[in-house]
Formats: structure tokens, sequence, C-alpha cells
């Protein structure tokens, strides 16, 4: 079963409305919203929906030849976390990736425009993507790009198995409670206003 736009929709939104309310390592959490993202549509009844780890790599403007958003081994990391290694987790859905993530690439580019003083054009920044797997560039592609919205997602069998299998790769029952309420909400009236102890956060 593949997954629709409009319980991908209201899933994604739960899990933004959550994370930037309550994550303490926003930009760097892409596992939470992995987890998130897949127990939410398991809910929904969508089974075949797989946690995804590898490299990944976004360009979000066009004209600017910097303006790549990059968790590649082959480019320079963005927000990479503290004593960790380069990677990006998502999920897929047979030939489908997911990724609730990349409304965080304002966030990312300013942390990195604030470490060398550059000034990096987002011109493309959607809430999340669902896409087709034949949809993806190659790194380089996206790197050379003349276009915003070319994407690069590299699933590499070593990490993971790294990630699935870490003991720290799961939802505490807080978390499940949470996002569940959440996302019911959205569905019910698609309005809702989270606060947390990151912010404050309305979905519509």
């Amino acid at each position: 079963m593949k997954i629709p736009e409009e319980i991908a929709g209201p899933v994604a939104t739960a899990v933004r409305t959550i994370a930037t309310t309550a994550s303490s390592h926003l930009g760097t959490d892409c596992i939470w919203h992995a987890l998130a993202c897949q127990h939410l549509l398991t809910r929904e009844g969508i089974n075949d929906v797989r946690l995804v780890a590898g490299y990944a790599a976004w360009r979000v403007d066009g004209q600017d030849p910097g303006a790549v958003v990059c968790h590649h081994r082959e480019g320079s990391a963005v927000a990479a976390g503290t004593g960790g290694f380069l990677f990006h987790a998502w999920v897929s859905c047979g030939q489908q990736v997911f990724d609730a993530t990349t409304y965080q690439f304002r966030q990312k580019l300013a942390a990195l425009d604030a470490a060398d003083g550059g000034r990096t054009r987002v011109t493309w920044c959607p809430e999340y993507l669902l896409v087709d797997r034949k949809d993806c560039k190659p790194w380089r592609s996206v790197r050379d790009g003349l276009r915003p919205g070319l994407y690069c997602y590299d699933a590499i069998p070593a990490i993971v198995a790294q990630v699935t299998d870490h003991p720290d790769t799961q939802l505490d029952a807080e978390a499940i409670t949470l996002l569940e309420y959440v996302h019911q909400r959205i569905k019910e009236n698609g309005k809702l206003v989270v606060i947390g102890p990151r912010g404050l956060a309305a979905t519509a």
C-alpha cells in the first residue's frame, strides 16, 4: 500500500508540531522524526513502512551555488551531532520516500551561515517530502544543480543496521501518547496549538 498525501500531510504536521515545541535537538533529530512517522503511518493501516538511514542532500535554491543542505559523505555536514557520524534517517514504503524533516532547511542553513558569515538563499523549504525513489538524483546532480527542489536519498545498509540495532532507536510511551493525541486532533479539525518547553506551535 502506498502512502497517500491525505495521510502523509496530517502525520507530518503532527510530528513537526511536537518536534518544534519539545525537541532539545531540533535539526539533529531525524531518527525521532522517522520513528514518529513510522508509528503514525502504521496506525493508519500502512504496514510496509521501514526506517531507512544513509546519506541525503537537498538543493534549496537554484542561483546560490552553496544552497545545499547536506548530510552526505561527499559533502560537508550541516548541524551534525557532536561526537556522532554523518547520516540522515527517513522512512520508506515500497518505492516511496517520506521525510518529515525538510521544514528544518532554513534553520540548518542559518546555523551554518552564523558560523561562517554567509547568507545562503533558501527558496525551497517544503514542510515534508513524499516522493518516488525514481525522482531522487545522484549527489553530484544535487550539488551542481541549477534549480531548487533537487534531492538525493542514498540508503546505506551498514548505517541502517547501526541505527535500527541501537537500543535508543525507539519511541517512549509518553512520546507515543502525545503523538497519537496530536495526530488525532489534527485529523479531526486540522487546528491545534501546542505549547512545549521549546515554544509554541499552531497547526493552522
